[in-house]
């Protein structure tokens, strides 16, 4: 991920796949596209939730994540500072700026949602450009990119596993399609049925998909395909690890209670929480992906 900021208003864009010489910022300024050398500045903040830490501190001590000094391989400039960061940061251990790209404003656009009919704002998923509904916190991925975004979660979950030597498997509603009630959703582009689609054919988890326009999740179907794709990967390996079950009605809470930390609480709250919880592989991942 390639990060720049607004010098007028500082707002993200995530520009790994921009090309041209500049892109224009929501409030007109000019954002000169060029590719910036990360600098090795000390270390003062948590890359996970962004607090103070020591000098010769190994670990947060509000959130208990890492602290990584060593910065070989690819690394992540801040966009304000522009000091070298690990990749999967959350915020940067320099200066302490939350990392949380918007999409570029000419790409931008509401659509309404399959579930609500309300408008679904659009925001950045991992730089992944979706629209997400405030009311249910479903997502919708546009044109070819689900495939994509699924990988970024799985992704940011074995980042999570690996650096906080988690060993369970994230939950998945391992539901059965055929007992539940079926409706068929509208693509919010071009208003007509989408096809109902069990993803991977065999994980349960039933996905809506235009084949023009793009697809639609509902709020805990991201875990749930992310969940499957881990949990297949695992089993293919050996590794011992079984699907943890859960009420869709609490994955949904879930997912409104991190929709509520989004509009005003901090992300920190959901790293410092007990990840045996029935919410932390949820509100980790999702916190990660979005910011």
């Amino acid at each position: 991920m390639r990060l720049l900021a607004c010098s007028n208003c500082h707002t993200q864009y995530e520009v790994s796949q921009v090309t041209g010489d500049a892109i224009e910022c929501r409030c007109g300024t000019a954002i000169p596209n060029r590719l910036e050398t990360g600098l090795e500045a000390p270390i003062h903040r948590c890359s996970g939730c962004g607090a103070q830490v020591g000098a010769k501190a190994n670990s947060c001590g509000y959130c208990g994540s890492e602290i990584i000094r060593d910065l070989s391989g690819p690394s992540l400039i801040c966009p304000e500072c522009f000091a070298r960061n690990q990749e999967s940061a959350r915020y940067c251990a320099s200066c302490g700026v939350g990392f949380r790209p918007e999409p570029i404003p000419s790409q931008s656009q509401e659509w309404p949602c399959p579930t609500c009919s309300g408008l679904m704002p659009v925001r950045s998923i991992g730089g992944i450009e979706v629209n997400e509904c405030p009311q249910c916190q479903g997502l919708w991925v546009p044109d070819k990119r689900f495939d994509e975004l699924i990988a970024r979660a799985c992704e940011t979950a074995i980042q999570f596993q690996q650096k906080r030597g988690w060993t369970q498997s994230p939950r998945c509603s391992s539901s059965n399609p055929s007992l539940e009630k079926v409706v068929y959703r509208k693509c919010p582009v071009c208003d007509r049925p989408m096809q109902r689609m069990n993803f991977k054919k065999r994980s349960g988890v039933i996905i809506d998909h235009c084949y023009a326009h793009g697809t639609w999740l509902d709020a805990d179907e991201l875990e749930c395909a992310a969940g499957f794709i881990l949990e297949s990967q695992r089993q293919a390996q050996g590794v011992a690890g079984k699907f943890r079950s859960q009420d869709k009605a609490q994955i949904r809470r879930d997912a409104e209670a991190l929709a509520r930390a989004q509009r005003g609480e901090s992300l920190a709250v959901y790293s410092a929480r007990d990840h045996d919880s029935a919410g932390g592989w949820l509100g980790d991942l999702l916190g990660a992906l979005l910011n």
